[in-house]
């Protein structure tokens, strides 16, 4: 197992919440880009090595959404050169220690059934492999609408993460647009071996109660201490999120409610061993919101913008996209992961000396005897 601890991190600020100890440490660089560098996620391997994935492309529709992949050995503190690969979403560690990447995009392939080409991260292997047409989602309530006819997409990508679920197999998100639907519709899938999916249930669909113009949209979610698994999902950008519960593996859920000062986009979720749960997105802004009893009703918030801007004011992470992906270590420890994009969704002029860039923090949490 690689370390994750904390040697060789410099501490930046130490924040007494209610209840709870948070040390932050300094921003440190995972990659800098004049290209389009942005949409982060982090996934921690099963050989505990840390592999940070980055959207290398503009914000479009396309059939070749590039990324580029960089793996950490030392717990963050620095990482390799990175490499170029197909963007993927949703990781899930398979049986010998390998990791699968599902992919974002996914096309008709026959009545009722969407697939795609995804990636494997063989285990102990700095390298992504290209599994053709690798994965499968069936099942599905109604047809979908394309993202983009031209281009031949279906109409629902994967995005979020994965947890396990009770029997053996794997539990993961999707959303997208059906047919005649004004709003996005989050659907959850299931699949023994990770690459034959199955949808599950609709977690949340256009006809949601809940504010928000876009609907229930990019989500994540994990298991909780009680057993019951928890989805927080997108509905709109500067806008609350969405929650809701499940009480049988994702078979069915609870109506969605919305989430009191915690928002907006593609939120990423860890649960710590004793079960308190660390939540990042924002938009505006980044930051986690740590529910200390587990239950993912009270929220409280750090303010990661801030802690970058200490150190690195001249790119402050307010011009970020805002996507996140957040990790858990150890029992106590987090990372997080985050951009800063200084030209926002605007490519980068030539003649700027200015480059994208994506950042990783380190928190530990503990409880403070003082609160």
């Amino acid at each position: 197992m690689k370390p994750t601890g904390a040697a060789g991190w410099k501490p930046s600020q130490t924040l007494h919440l209610d209840g709870l100890r948070v040390e932050l440490s300094q921003p440190v660089l995972v990659a800098r880009d004049k290209g389009y560098l942005w949409f982060p996620s982090l996934i921690r391997l099963a050989d505990g090595e840390l592999l940070a994935v980055m959207s290398h492309y503009a914000d479009v529709h396309t059939n070749t959404p590039a990324m580029l992949a960089s793996w950490s050995g030392d717990g963050g503190l620095t990482w390799s050169t990175p490499i170029a690969a197909t963007y993927g979403q949703c990781p899930l560690t398979l049986p010998d220690g390998s990791t699968l990447m599902l992919p974002y995009y996914l096309y008709p392939k026959g009545e009722g059934v969407l697939g795609a080409d995804c990636q494997l991260c063989p285990k102990g292997k700095r390298e992504l492999k290209v599994i053709k047409d690798g994965v499968t989602v069936s099942g599905w309530p109604r047809r979908d609408r394309s993202f983009e006819p031209k281009l031949g997409l279906s109409g629902f990508v994967f995005n979020g993460q994965t947890v396990r679920i009770t029997g053996g197999g794997y539990l993961t998100t999707l959303y997208g647009y059906f047919e005649g639907a004004a709003r996005y519709n989050l659907m959850a899938a299931e699949s023994q071996e990770g690459r034959a999916w199955k949808i599950r249930s609709v977690i949340a669909d256009e006809n949601c109660k809940l504010a928000g113009a876009e609907g229930p949209c990019e989500s994540a979610i994990c298991r909780m201490k009680d057993g019951r698994l928890m989805c927080v999902f997108r509905l709109a950008s500067a806008t609350p999120y969405g929650q809701c519960f499940s009480s049988d593996d994702g078979k069915t859920w609870t109506e969605p409610k919305a989430m009191d000062g915690v928002f907006s986009v593609e939120p990423s979720l860890a649960v710590f061993d004793d079960g308190a749960i660390a939540l990042s997105g924002g938009r505006p802004g980044v930051f986690v919101w740590l529910n200390a009893d587990g239950t993912g009703k009270r929220w409280q918030r750090v303010d990661l913008a801030a802690n970058h801007k200490l150190h690195h004011p001249a790119e402050p992470a307010e011009k970020t996209s805002s996507y996140t992906e957040i990790v858990a270590l150890s029992d106590k420890a987090l990372m997080v992961i985050y951009d800063n994009v200084p030209h926002g969704w605007e490519a980068i002029p030539a003649d700027s000396a200015a480059t994208n860039s994506v950042w990783v923090v380190r928190l530990t949490v503990e409880k403070d005897e003082a609160k």
